[in-house]
């Protein structure tokens, strides 16, 4: 993604007003060349440079001040270029004397740029000052500068991309503005709250509540609806009309510099605005608004003719240049007089008045009678020609409604449950939806509907319904024309429900056009419901836990399905924080997953028997229950159990004292821990002892031993019981509890605990 290079114009117009210079040094480079471009507007070349550096003076002074621009330092600066050259116009008046001083005391008189006051009351000036900086300042640079997004993205810190749609944002805000300002003078108290409304009418802008009574107040008001239709009009020609709202007399000039243009109109316009102001004075801009006045012209005629650029012939305009299409002439030959050119304004000498009308200079203009004719001319005048007749389709959405039932409907009126909807795609049963077209006042135009259908659907009419003629084409689809175009009855269609088909096979739509005005929605009708699946039923008798084998070091058990007809069975386990998987790998006629705790018989109607083991759990009832439920086409059945835990046996532990021939140190008292009956498995001792006693040694192999420091314990397991442990130990003189040593021992299911005296002396056992 590409990123701006460099701060933005914004950041360095913030660090410039807390006092860093070195960014305005950088704005400096950015938009010198500009100013000094529009400088040369105004004064000599040679001069063009000392009124660019006073610009940014008197930027940087207001920015210290905490004034000036926060975004648009391009326009900005370019406005200041021209207010300096106004004020070095005033400051050379020359200087007179006079003993009344009482008249120069007064305020001074202001310099005004009538171009500038002309523009800056119209509806394109108005409308641009509307926006927001950052909006002005896309604009700026986009439309008047015309530069390329990434040459823009530095100055705003936005990526290329994010210029273009900060630009497309603030042109269609400039539309919308424009074409408000536009009505700002024909919005009476009746018609005040469409009016308002109408800019964004044209551009599609408003909700479809608004567009609803917009709508419905054209239909009654005729002065509205015209003022509409000029809007539409306008709206295309509306980006030819920003320029000279923009830059006033001496931008032209500027513009025409930046691009290289050839010597066309705006070369005309600038060449004469440039040697009117060449002496500095107020004639200077005195010309320079007839420049504008005439450019006014041309942006008008633009507007008018809905182009965007003028045409080449422009800038040679011909001996006659007429002002309408031409007409065929009348049966009557007309009085052998041609009517007077059409020429393009003309810049007149700043000490002459400007003519109000422009002349032919070949062909004389027919003068006026002084006095009225007695009798009516023998030759009938020329017939006026007849405008042109727009032909640009306009989307109307308040053209077409569409009642869209709920559970079906009636011609006759809306049922409970219906609505309406205009420009959306719906979704709603079968059933008579009701078409309502609802044309201007007075309208004239032939009123159309097409209806479209996908191949799940029928055609929804027998015939024509009252007030319409209905064809059907042989793809299908059909047409309706209204038989009273002024007022079209409501047009009923029925569609039945469809058996099946797509989304797109069940859509229908409607299409309208009366004139210039079209609309059309569309509907899918719901797709035929399925049956309901048929309920699980709970079978008792369908899953079956037993034991397998009894082991008190594990839990064997055995999960039987019935057999029966069935497309699949399922078994799936759920057991507690003590228990494991118990399903051994690759079970006989199942498949299993550990992950979801699921087996899948491959002989549904009739599983095999599934083999689970568990080991003797530890801990609270909940974490040592499990539970079974099987799935067996539309049978389901659960089983649960809670295993036992440990269970206390006394022969699982012996304390031994070896005899003299086998006690392998003769020096100390040897005892052997011995465990019955838990060959190979797990084995865990518990050792305590007296305070007489200590716990020398602890020798034999496959044992892992800890013992506490602190106190008289130690513990001692093994994974893999062969062979007893031997202990040895060291006994003072003493009897009872202090010479007694208690060990319980552990395995998978059981549990033990035996205690010892070892005598204290001589004695050896």
């Amino acid at each position: 993604m590409e990123t701006p290079e460099g701060p933005s114009d914004a950041e360095l117009i913030a660090r410039v007003r807390a006092g860093d210079l070195e960014a305005y040094g950088e704005l400096f480079a950015r938009h010198h060349h500009a100013a000094e471009r529009m400088a040369r507007q105004l004064v000599p070349a040679n001069d063009a440079d000392d009124l660019a550096g006073d610009a940014f003076a008197k930027v940087l002074d207001a920015l210290r001040n905490g004034g000036g621009p926060d975004i648009s330092f391009r326009a900005y600066l370019l406005t200041t270029v021209r207010r300096v050259h106004v004020d070095r116009i005033r400051s050379g008046r020359k200087v007179q004397t006079t003993d009344d001083i009482a008249a120069y005391e007064r305020e001074p008189q202001g310099f005004d740029d009538p171009t500038v006051t002309g523009f800056e009351s119209g509806a394109a000036a108005k409308a641009f000052a509307s926006l927001p900086e950052r909006w002005q300042a896309v604009l700026w640079h986009t439309e008047v500068e015309g530069e390329k997004p990434a040459a823009i993205a530095p100055l705003l810190g936005l990526t290329a991309n994010g210029v273009s749609a900060l630009a497309y944002r603030a042109r269609e805000g400039l539309r919308q503005a424009y074409l408000q300002q536009h009505l700002a003078d024909v919005a009476g108290d009746r018609c005040r709250w469409t009016t308002e409304r109408l800019g964004a009418y044209v551009r599609g802008g408003l909700t479809k509540r608004e567009n609803k009574n917009v709508r419905e107040h054209l239909d009654d008001c005729a002065k509205c609806t015209a003022v509409y239709l000029e809007l539409v009009e306008v709206n295309s020609a509306l980006p030819a009309l920003l320029a000279p709202a923009l830059l006033g007399t001496a931008g032209l000039g500027y513009l025409a510099a930046a691009s290289g243009a050839k010597v066309g109109v705006v070369g005309f316009l600038v060449t004469g605005w440039r040697k009117a102001t060449e002496n500095s004075t107020r004639t200077a801009a005195g010309a320079g608004a007839v420049v504008v006045v005439v450019v006014a012209a041309v942006i008008a005629a633009l507007a008018l003719t809905g182009n965007e650029t003028p045409p080449a012939a422009i800038d040679k305009p011909p001996a006659q240049q007429p002002t309408q299409p031409p007409v065929k002439p009348p049966p009557v030959k007309p009085p052998p007089v041609k009517p007077p050119s059409v020429k393009p304004p003309v810049v007149p000498p700043t000490n002459e008045p400007q003519p109000t009308e422009p002349t032919d200079s070949t062909e004389p203009t027919q003068p006026e009678p002084t006095t009225a004719p007695t009798s009516a001319p023998t030759t009938p005048p020329e017939p006026t020609p007849t405008p042109p007749v727009p032909t640009t389709p306009i989307l109307d959405e308040g053209l077409l409604t569409i009642t869209a039932p709920r559970g079906g409907g009636a011609p006759g009126g809306r049922a409970p449950g219906e609505r309406s909807f205009r420009g959306e795609t719906v979704q709603a049963a079968a059933g008579t939806w009701l078409i309502t077209i609802k044309v201007p006042a007075r309208n004239t135009k032939p009123v159309l509907i097409g209806i479209d259908y996908g191949s799940a659907l029928q055609w929804p009419m027998s015939g024509s319904p009252r007030g319409w003629t209905c064809t059907r084409a042989s793809d299908g689809s059909g047409m309706c024309t209204a038989a009273n175009p002024a007022a079209p009855t409501t047009l009923p269609i029925t569609f039945t429900e469809p058996t099946g088909g797509t989304a797109a096979q069940r859509t229908f739509t409607v299409s309208a056009k009366s004139g210039r005005l079209y609309d059309d929605d569309s509907a899918t009708l719901e797709a035929p419901a399925p049956p309901p699946p048929p309920k699980p039923r709970l079978d008792e008798t369908l899953l079956k836990l037993s034991t397998t084998k009894a082991d008190p070091d594990a839990h064997f058990r055995t999960i039987t399905v019935a057999p029966g007809t069935r497309p699949s069975v399922t078994v799936k386990l759920q057991y507690g924080s003590a228990l494991s998987w118990p399903i051994a790998p690759n079970p006989v006629g199942w498949k299993c997953t550990v992950s979801s705790r699921t087996c899948t018989a491959t002989n549904p109607a009739k599983p095999a028997p599934l083999y689970g083991k568990f080991d003797v759990p530890e801990g609270g009832a909940a974490s040592r229950t499990y539970s079974v439920a099987a799935t067996a086409g539309l049978l389901y059945d659960t089983d649960t159990e809670t295993l036992p835990g440990p269970q206390p046996d006394e022969g699982l532990l012996r304390i031994v004292t070896p005899d003299p021939h086998n006690d392998p140190n003769p020096f100390v008292y040897n005892r052997f821990l011995t465990i019955n009956g838990s060959a190979g498995g797990r084995v865990t001792l518990e050792i305590s002892w007296g305070r007489n006693l200590t716990l020398l040694s602890y020798f034999d192999r496959g044992w892992t031993c800890s013992r506490s420091t602190d106190v008289r314990r130690a513990t001692c397991s093994t994974e893999n019981y062969q062979k007893a442990l031997n202990t040895g130990w060291a006994a003072w003189p003493g009897t009872g509890p202090a010479n007694t040593i208690t060990v319980t021992a552990t395995t998978r299911g059981r549990y033990d605990t035996d205690t010892a005296v070892i005598p204290p002396g001589k004695t050896r056992r």
